[in-house]
């Protein structure tokens, strides 16, 4: 097939890119500069430079595309996260970049099979050791209700006749992730980046499991509605202190104290603080789809122990 994709240079979209390359199926991509378009063909994709709110250009682009990957972010760096400005560009992607995308999609009929966002999984409440999935109660904060706006506009494509797939993905960590770079150095330096009540349960998934979820909700021509991509096994903060001591060859590293975590996120990044024991359930029943990385212990041994030296991860 032909997919269309957004963010493909991303920690998510650069896997997703090689996957679907690998699967022998055929990328144009939105390439935002030069840069990002050159980076685009050596992953064997064809860039469409240009930007995703140019509705024109949207809709020449989708011409004999077969699904649309909607992959596309901008996550306000840590330093600024506290800032509601910081987060006006991964706003406007997700509310009104999603709109573009699905008017352009039900422009171009009945050619495009399916459209594939990839939603947050942490939009849900507080579970504690429940086991979350699409139905339980969820309570986006601020910088998070843009992610359900851009939900409902996969609704919106869904309920005219079209496939429409949200993936609720959990913390995307890996060896494409710039973030995961940072946490293992961080660790390094003895202190987790896991922070919150020791038995909250957080949801992550590896980058290139991710990528595969992506892809297979691509080729399921039946799979339709909301789903949970998560690895099989979610850690407690302190199970995954444990495991990046592990990963990074220290006896231990601490665990900034929940109250002042609380301080320093505040309410708009409180989320980072909850217990979201995340099922893949629905999906791997759905697709057949399940992690290779069975869990971020795994993972993050894996990421510290890489054949290659010169990895910015070892």
């Amino acid at each position: 097939m032909l997919a269309f994709v957004t963010g493909g240079t991303g920690a998510l979209g650069s896997p997703t890119v090689a996957l679907l390359r690998t699967r022998g199926h055929e990328v144009r991509a939105l390439a935002t500069g030069p840069a990002s378009a050159e980076r685009l063909r050596a992953a064997g994709a064809t860039p469409v430079q240009g930007s995703l709110f140019d509705p024109d250009l949207v809709r020449s682009a989708l011409a004999d595309v077969d699904v649309v990957l909607h992959l596309a972010t901008r996550i306000a760096p840590l330093s600024s996260a506290r800032r509601r400005s910081a987060w006006t560009d991964n706003d406007r992607l997700r509310a009104e970049g999603t709109r573009l995308l699905i008017d352009a999609a039900l422009a171009a009929g009945a050619g495009i099979g399916a459209v594939v966002y990839p939603s947050f999984a942490p939009v849900y409440a507080d579970g504690g050791a429940t086991w979350l999935s699409y139905g339980s109660p969820i309570a986006p904060t601020d910088i998070l209700e843009s992610t359900i706006v851009a939900e409902d506009q996969v609704e919106r494509y869904a309920a005219t006749g079209g496939r429409g797939v949200t993936l609720r993905m959990a913390g995307i960590y890996g060896p494409h992730s710039a973030a995961t770079r940072d946490l293992l150095a961080l660790a390094r330096r003895g202190v987790s980046g896991f922070v919150g009540p020791a038995d909250a349960y957080q949801p992550l998934v590896w980058d290139e499991d991710a990528a595969a979820a992506v892809v297979a909700a691509a080729e399921s021509p039946d799979l339709h509605g909301t789903y949970d991509v998560a690895d099989d096994e979610p850690l407690t903060r302190a199970q995954l202190a444990r495991a990046l001591a592990d990963a990074v060859g220290r006896r231990a590293v601490r665990r900034p104290p929940t109250a002042l975590a609380r301080l320093v996120l505040g309410r708009r990044l409180d989320f980072f603080l909850r217990s979201q024991r995340v099922s893949n359930r629905s999906f791997r029943e759905a697709t057949g789809w399940g992690p290779r990385v069975p869990s971020a212990r795994d993972g993050l041994r894996r990421l510290t122990r890489r054949a290659d030296p010169s990895s910015p991860l070892c």
